[in-house]
């Protein structure tokens, strides 16, 4: 099974098709496998290994990211033509997302000297991503109606994030973080591919500059990207 459906598969059984909780879906596994909590101001929880020092790394093996909907998110419920989409209309939505994903993160972590390699090494920590719990609020389709309507809505919808960190090598645990955004400005506005994409480049640039700036400080301090249990992360504000 490859890396990233795994992780999909398993942040989908975390969730359970729910949102966000407190305490988070990772909580309990993420203590049974050794990892330790940790605060931040950027994510709802994220897990470290005691002993990880992201210092001793400076390149990224990023893994193919999977993406998932919504158990409920079913757009042709109600009945609309404007809404009833055909499975390669889904398949696309999903291969666009995971691009995006790729791209955003490629360009953020440049900016930091972290370039993304092929292959495994000491210096290359390996990410493993997984978007779930997408929920699109008014997605283009394929059919002719579509490119007649206008849909206005207040958000572009949601996604979960679960992240993990791995030492490419060794293939040990580093780092697991989890993260539920919502989209929009709580202003009604006409929703479609263009803003549903510009709001999901948004949040993924969070996620991708949140890690590039504690991964720039654990360098820097020669110590770890998240602080220490009780500590609180000096990450950029949620």
């Amino acid at each position: 099974m490859k890396p990233s459906y795994f992780l999909a598969t398993l942040a989908c059984a975390l969730l359970s098709g729910c949102a966000t909780t407190k305490p988070s879906p990772i909580d309990e596994l993420s203590l049974q496998e050794g990892l330790q909590r940790v605060d931040s101001k950027v994510a709802d929880a994220v897990y470290r290994r005691p002993e990880a020092r992201m210092s001793t790394y400076s390149k990224v093996l990023l893994r193919p990211i999977e993406v998932q909907f919504a158990k409920n998110w079913d757009p042709s419920k109600d009945g609309s033509a404007l809404y009833r989409m055909n499975e390669p209309d889904r398949e696309k939505i999903k291969s666009e997302l995971a691009d995006l994903f790729a791209e955003t993160f490629k360009k953020e972590l440049e900016k930091g000297n972290y370039p993304l390699v092929t292959a495994a090494a000491p210096d290359v920590v390996e990410i493993q991503a997984a978007i779930v719990n997408l929920y699109i609020t008014a997605p283009d389709v394929s059919m002719d109606v579509a490119g007649r309507s206008r849909v206005y809505t207040s958000d572009a919808g949601q996604m979960t994030l679960i992240m993990q960190l791995h030492d490419s090598v060794t293939g040990q645990l580093l780092v697991r973080a989890y993260d539920h955004r919502s989209g929009g400005t709580d202003m009604w506005q006409w929703t479609n591919s263009v803003t549903n994409t510009a709001e999901a480049r948004r949040i993924i640039a969070t996620w991708a500059t949140a890690l590039r700036k504690a991964w720039d400080a654990a360098r820097a301090d020669g110590v770890n990207p998240v602080p220490q249990p009780g500590q609180t992360s000096a990450l950029v504000n949620k």
